[in-house]
């Protein structure tokens, strides 16, 4: 079956496409052929109306994200996909709202991508896991499952998109002992400190956080952060490492030097995840590390990993299995989509806490 998978991630910079051939049996033996993809990013004003949405209850102003969002879909797909064929779209669309246990709110209309194509549009991934106990999050889980659930090496496959999510893959591990969470901020702080200051999206390789030094009295404080030493089942979101965490953090520190702050947030990036790898899996010890998203191109931050973990455990996700860094949310979306209309389970109760195995998603059409 060929799927389109769309996913807007928590990074909020643009629209992440993948057309995929996919075949996954009752028994979970997985097969997909990556036909073609694509990211395209937001324009500028689509970008600050997203950003506008985040954490917000105002209706009027989410359905109209949410209207916008959906016409700028339906645009990038008819681009991507031109006159190839498909059997069904997965749309993740944007988080606006997530509070672990509480509520997770997509947007992005659905209603034009049906209208135009005529075919099944399968979105709101998160919303049943909610109702059934779970955290809502995170759902790549079931991807890395499917990858290597025959591996005969133990995985930790790592994703650093505006949040930085892990999942634990022992290889003697059975489905419902897998393990995964958020482990806090990839690169939302970064990336907002770089706005903040230099009036850019992003820190092109990490060469401005290169320049400064760490501030370890900020580093402890920032460790310190109760989401990074809380307990899983846990996710979190763009929602609590917002602005307002970034300016109480600029008004405690008003005498760090911008190149040291920036470094700081990156270092702290990456001991994040390091302390929650090692908390959650002391006992192994010899497991394959495997890096994907965006956060990948910040080479400080990647440099800063590869010093906490051993060196030759890290490959990102091309070299270890051929899987494009950037691909992997999108392909994941073309997963769940396929799995929710194929009636197989596509959650990981293990992970969010979710009370029982479920098919997650509603079909449009």
């Amino acid at each position: 079956m060929k799927v389109i998978g769309l996913m807007s991630g928590t990074s909020m910079d643009g629209l992440d496409c993948c057309y995929a051939d996919i075949s996954i049996n009752k028994n979970y033996d997985f097969k997909y052929n990556i036909i073609d993809f694509k990211t395209v990013k937001f324009k500028k004003k689509l970008r600050g109306l997203i950003k506008q949405s985040i954490g917000s209850h105002d209706d009027v102003l989410l359905n109209n994200c949410s209207n916008e969002l959906g016409c700028v879909f339906l645009e990038i797909v008819k681009s991507f996909i031109k006159n190839n064929k498909f059997d069904l779209i997965s749309m993740h669309g944007q988080t606006v709202r997530h509070l672990s246990k509480i509520e997770s709110v997509q947007i992005g209309n659905p209603e034009n991508l049906y209208d135009y194509y005529k075919k099944p549009v399968i979105y709101n991934f998160r919303e049943k896991d909610i109702l059934l106990g779970g955290n809502g999050a995170p759902l790549v889980p079931y991807l890395d499952w499917l990858l290597y659930k025959n591996s005969n090496k133990n995985i930790i496959t790592l994703n650093i998109g505006g949040i930085s999510n892990v999942t634990l893959l022992p290889k003697e591990y059975k489905r419902d002992e897998v393990v995964g969470f958020d482990t806090g901020p990839g690169m939302c702080l970064i990336d907002s400190y770089v706005s903040l200051i230099w009036n850019k999206n992003y820190d092109v390789n990490g060469e401005l956080a290169k320049v400064g030094n760490v501030n370890f009295t900020m580093l402890d404080c920032l460790m310190n952060d109760q989401y990074i030493n809380k307990s899983y089942p846990k996710s979190t979101s763009t929602e609590y490492y917002d602005i307002n965490f970034l300016n109480t953090l600029l008004n405690k520190f008003v005498y760090i030097e911008k190149y040291s702050f920036l470094r700081t947030l990156v270092h702290f990036t990456a001991l994040s995840i390091y302390k929650n790898v090692e908390f959650f899996i002391k006992d192994i010890k010899d497991y394959n590390l495997i890096l994907s998203g965006g956060g990948i191109n910040n080479l400080t931050l990647i440099s800063d990993l590869k010093d906490l973990f051993n060196k030759n455990q890290i490959f990102n996700s091309n070299e270890f299995n051929n899987i494009d860094r950037d691909i992997k949310e999108g392909l994941l979306m073309a997963v769940m989509g396929y799995s929710k209309y194929k009636n197989l389970y596509n959650n990981m109760p293990s992970v969010t806490g979710a009370s029982k195995y479920e098919s997650y998603g509603i079909i449009y059409e």
